[in-house]
């Protein structure tokens, strides 16, 4: 079977991470099947069953991308002739017949329902296209998809609300985690008075929040306290900023600290799930992905991502020691062999 894998939209970040995770897995364990991978750039090296095609103009503007998802599926079908395209951007081909497509839909802004972003603000405009704009795109595409695959059963339900597409066409397949590599916090190491958010400067993932969190900390009585952020900018007697660092930086963060994760728009919140495996203290946005992965986690406390009050509350309560890290017995999760369940619905 040749499959055809649409991935232009991956340059960095978690959607670069997905097609690498997907690469390295059928290099590894799939040698039956061929693959063409179109992309933006050489991303991946060539195999002898795996190709790259690459067309680094099309993520250049917003129209390129849509001209190359209505206008360049058949060329791409006439050079290839592939068995089935799977479409791991979001969004499938349009006008290329009846060549069998599954897509991938892991972008979560057009369907929650938290936070509508106004394109009128220079700040929220690039959310704003993804939510409305992008967005009907995506919504039009899972609609016509032979298949659609997401991550986590919150956004398989907002998805079938948004486009009322049957419930069978849709599989929930959770993404893989190398879960035994995470070493465990413990009471020892855990300093209840630092908290740590891994996250880029997105207005979504809330930096805002904890700002006005340790302003009323602050005014109400001053505490002893850090918050250590993966963003760039001046240190202050509270706020640490680090700046980009490493998975492993990652944890060893959380093996002492305590987890704040204020985001109010994510499909998994990856965060949430490393420090859940690590075993640390988590202050969680109350949304559905965080219950999602939290739910029934005995370290884990939410609070309102719009009320900083309650945030406050939280790290105080943390900061006095009035929460402390409950030793958990039981394993998290186990692997789910997600790419092996994707490629079974490929080969469909």
């Amino acid at each position: 079977m040749r499959v055809l894998v649409i991935d232009v939209a991956a340059s960095e970040g978690g959607a670069l991470t997905i097609l690498e995770s997907f690469y390295n897995h059928i290099k590894k364990f799939d040698k039956s099947n061929e693959y063409i991978f179109v992309l933006s750039d050489y991303y991946l090296s060539e195999e002898s069953n795996i190709k790259v095609d690459v067309y680094s103009d099309v993520k250049k503007s917003y129209f390129n991308r849509l001209k190359f998802d209505y206008c360049f599926g058949k060329k791409l079908i006439k050079k290839w002739s592939p068995d089935v395209v799977f479409s791991m951007q979001n969004t499938i081909f349009h006008n290329i017949g009846n060549v069998r497509q599954v897509v991938y839909m892991h972008q979560s802004i057009p369907f929650q329902t938290l936070k509508k972003f106004n394109i009128l603000n220079n700040k929220e405009r690039k959310l704003a296209i993804i939510q409305y704009f992008i967005g009907y795109c995506i919504k039009k595409s899972v609609k016509k998809a032979n298949n659609v695959i997401v991550q986590t059963n919150w956004i398989k339900e907002a998805v079938i609300k948004k486009t009322k597409i049957d419930d069978e066409k849709i599989k929930v397949i959770f993404p893989d985690f190398n879960y035994q590599e995470i070493a465990k916090a413990d009471e020892q190491t855990l300093n209840t008075s630092e908290f740590f958010y891994p996250a880029i400067n997105e207005i979504y993932k809330n930096h805002e929040c904890i700002y006005h969190a340790i302003d009323i900390l602050n005014k109400r009585n001053p505490h002893k306290f850090k918050v250590y952020l993966t963003l760039n900018g001046n240190d202050n007697e509270k706020i640490i900023n680090c700046g980009y660092i490493n998975r492993n930086e990652v944890f060893e963060n959380m093996k002492t600290k305590v987890l704040i994760f204020p985001s109010y728009i994510e499909t998994v919140g990856l965060p949430l799930l490393e420090a859940k495996l690590i075993g640390t203290i988590i202050l969680a946005s109350n949304t559905p992905f965080s219950h999602e992965i939290l739910d029934g986690y005995e370290n884990a406390y939410f609070f309102n991502p719009f009320n900083a009050d309650e945030l406050a509350i939280l790290m105080k309560k943390c900061i006095d020691k009035e929460i402390v890290l409950k030793r958990i017995y039981r394993p998290c999760f186990e692997n789910s062999n997600s790419w092996d369940r994707i490629v079974s619905i490929l080969n469909e």
